[in-house]
């Protein structure tokens, strides 16, 4: 399904092309400097959140670094939902009815 070595590229080519340094990059995120190369040798795969770490710190999507998109940009309407989605979820439940309803009621 996706390869690790596809995935260390991308990670490789993103760094360069944004002029950060490899080490860095995997010092900030608290992994170890033989990260990627053990992903290349060994095939073997970080932990979800690292490769997200690793994806945020570079400001490409997840799905960029896994070969799911060609799009490397994380996509501000993701984003924005997201954020919209945090603040609903803080909302008492009788308030997130309400707006749920004024919701389905503008798309009708």
């Amino acid at each position: 399904m996706y390869k690790t070595t596809e995935t260390v590229t991308r990670i490789k080519e993103t760094a360069k092309k944004k002029d950060i340094k490899i080490s860095d990059m995997l010092s900030e995120c608290g992994l170890s400097i033989n990260t990627l190369s053990s992903m290349n040798s060994r095939g073997s795969w970080i932990q979800a959140n690292s490769l997200a770490k690793i994806a945020d710190y570079l400001e490409v999507s997840v799905d960029y670094l896994l070969g799911r998109t060609e799009k490397p940009e994380n996509d501000p309407a993701n984003k924005l939902q997201a954020e919209f989605f945090k603040i609903f979820q803080k909302l008492p439940f009788e308030e997130q009815v309400n707006l749920m309803n004024i919701a389905i009621q503008k798309a009708g």
